[in-house]
Formats: structure tokens, sequence, C-alpha cells
């Protein structure tokens, strides 16, 4: 079955999709260590000299955070999953990939409204400022790649044509076609009809004799008379006329008698 090429925009938002779950699997595999790392610490946690109790919930916080990271990490294999599937223009990874960039969407836009906050920590005073510039580059990105896979000219034309139904060839593109010599769509028989018969092979050389050509002179035959115009017939005698009439008007004398 014919496959249309990718378009290009397609193709850019494939990438910016596949190297968005490659970040994201790399934090989610992070968190997981750390939810691991708050499980195996046990109820307390000693940081700059001071020693924190967790009052018995250190296991429930570990469970959480790696149960977060395993979310994350089985979203971002999805994201990479839909960018390398969409090379075969079908709908499910392109929709998959719409989901997961509306949510990496949201995502930013929640960071990047909480990120420009002011922490104070009130033992020693130390003001934390956090930056809005993750959130901004999830934005982006995001935004990027579902105009790219969703709402551009090329994706539109790519995965917005009507689908062939089973047995019929898929329609190419404008601007391709089939090669010279080929009959054009629609010729041929029916879905379910046997293809017509194909032609005998010819008769190998020299295995029969060639005929005989036609008699002529060249093989000791008379060559056939030219054409010829049909026969003349001599003319038909004029009328006979009577005898001219002596001079004076008179008789001929007749004979004496002996």
């Amino acid at each position: 079955m014919y496959r249309p090429p990718v378009p290009g925009s397609v193709t850019g938002g494939r990438v910016l999709l596949i190297a968005e779950g490659v970040l994201w699997l790399l934090l989610g595999v992070l968190v997981v260590i750390v939810g691991i790392v708050v499980m195996a610490v046990g109820n307390s946690i000693t940081f700059n000299g001071q020693t924190t109790s967790l009052g018995g919930a250190a296991s429930g916080v570990g469970i959480g955070v790696a149960a977060f990271g395993v979310v994350m990490v089985g979203l971002a294999i999805a994201g990479i999953w839909s960018g390398a599937a969409m090379g075969r223009l079908t709908g499910g990874p392109r929709v998959t990939g719409l989901v997961l960039a509306s949510l990496g969407l949201i995502i930013g836009i929640l960071s990047a409204v909480g990120g420009s906050q002011t922490y104070v920590d009130a033992s020693n005073g130390t003001t934390f400022q956090s930056t809005p510039i993750p959130g901004l580059i999830l934005i982006v990105m995001n935004a990027v790649i579902i105009w790219a896979i969703g709402f551009s000219g090329g994706a539109r034309g790519a995965f917005g044509g009507a689908r062939a139904a089973a047995g019929y060839p898929v329609a190419p593109p404008p601007g391709y076609g089939p090669p010279p010599g080929y009959p054009p769509p629609g010729y041929g028989p029916a879905p379910g009809y046997p293809p017509p018969p194909y032609a005998p092979p010819p008769w190998p050389p020299g295995q029969y004799p060639p005929p005989p050509p036609p008699p002529g002179s060249a093989q000791g035959y008379p060559a056939a008379p030219p054409p010829t115009a049909p026969p003349a017939y001599p003319p038909s005698p004029p009328p006979l006329s009577p005898p001219a009439e002596p001079p004076g008007g008179f008789p001929p004398a007749s004979p004496p008698a002996s």
C-alpha cells in the first residue's frame, strides 16, 4: 500500500515530543530514586545538623513520591512511543501526542504562574526566589508540538485526508503518481473478481520452422500477368450507299441482245 511522505512540520513535532519524553523520563527516574531514599531513611531526617522526626510517615511519603515518579516514567514512555510511531501517519499516536502535549502545556502554565514566588527559611532567614523559566520552556515546547502535529497544514493534509477502504489503494498526494506506462487508478478488475488471463508465452525460437512465404517469381512460380485493358474490337463497316447516277440523267443503255 502506498504511504505518503511525512511532512516537515510533523517531523519537527515528533522530534520535540521525543526529546520532551526523554527529559520527563530522566526526571521520573530521579523522583523514583528520591522516593526510595525517603523510604530507606526511616522516620527521621538530619539536615544541617538538625534532626527532624517524620512521625512514622516516612514510608508513606516515600511510597507516594516513588509512585508519582513511576507515573512520570509511564507518561514519558508513552510520549516517546507516540513520537516514534507517528511516522506511520496513523491517528492513535497523533491523539496520544496531542493529549500529552496538552498535559505538558498545563503543567508549564502552572509552573510559570507559581514560579515567581519568594520563599523564606524562618530558621536561618535564608531567602529563596523561584524562577518561571522552566515553566515558560514547557509552554513554548508543548505549544509548538500541538501546532506541528495538530494544526499545521502538513499535519491536516497527512492526517485529515480520507482513508481508502479495505481493498482499494490509497490515493497518492498531489504531485505523486504512477510512472509512465502504468494504467491510471480505477482501471482493472473489481475487487473479488479474478484477474484477466495472461497472454501465452511465445514459442521458443527454432523449435518450429517458419511458414513458407506466398508463391511468387522468386520461388520459380510464374508471376501473375499484369492487368490489361479489355480487347479492342474492329470498327463496324460504314453503311452501303446507292450507286451514283450517270451524267445526263438517262439510264444506261442496255446491251444489244445477241
